[in-house]
């Protein structure tokens, strides 16, 4: 006769599972109730736990990196995460929020194969909410070299200038209000519709 029992058996998992991957051990499975036959297989199906740090998508990786405003405005580098560890990420100057760099080879591996995807990090940068009197001072130097007029601690002005005239119409109006913005402003709006863009 033959008795049924339970058992646990280690299970080696190749590289570049998916949920939903089928892996078969040969021979693991139920022998025939009757005669001599050979065992089955044993099929399991993987099901992969979501990462709390990167977001997957096929044999590629995604993943966020929030960098200074001044290293998206100067370059630099930065230390990222990946799946094979830390590595160091140059930033070019003059990066834009919303830009996307993609690291060669550093994805998921392609399941029964020696290829690999990429990793794509998605930039963006952080608007500091306050600001030193040094900082603040460098800052409108900045803007008064950009926008062409004297800074505001030279006018006496705690905020941007604005124009007195009534506007002939509304796109007029918003003409206005657009060069009316400091720097600050129009670096918030920018960023603002990116995360909304990236919302949808």
């Amino acid at each position: 006769g033959r008795v049924r029992e339970r058992m646990t058996i280690p299970v080696d998992i190749p590289p570049g599972c998916d949920n939903g991957t089928r892996i078969r051990l040969q021979g693991m499975g139920d022998v025939p109730i009757d005669g001599d036959g050979p065992a089955g297989d044993l099929y399991i199906r993987v099901r992969v736990s979501p990462s709390k740090t990167f977001r997957r998508k096929g044999t590629d990786i995604y993943y966020s990196v929030e960098l200074p405003f001044t290293t998206a405005i100067l370059g630099g580098s930065v230390r990222v995460p990946t799946v094979d560890g830390d590595v160091e990420v140059k930033i070019r100057p003059g990066t834009q929020s919303g830009d996307e760099l993609r690291l060669r080879g550093k994805g998921v591996p392609k399941l029964n194969s020696g290829a690999r995807g990429d990793q794509y990090l998605g930039l963006q940068f952080k608007i500091p909410t306050s600001l030193s009197d040094k900082q603040r001072e460098l800052i409108e130097q900045f803007e008064a070299d950009v926008l062409g007029r004297p800074t505001r601690s030279e006018t006496g002005s705690s905020g941007p200038a604005t124009d007195t005239d009534t506007p002939s119409s509304e796109q007029d109006a918003k003409a206005d209000k657009e060069k009316s913005k400091g720097f600050f402003g129009r670096l918030k709006d920018d960023i603002g519709g990116f995360k909304k863009k990236s919302d949808k």
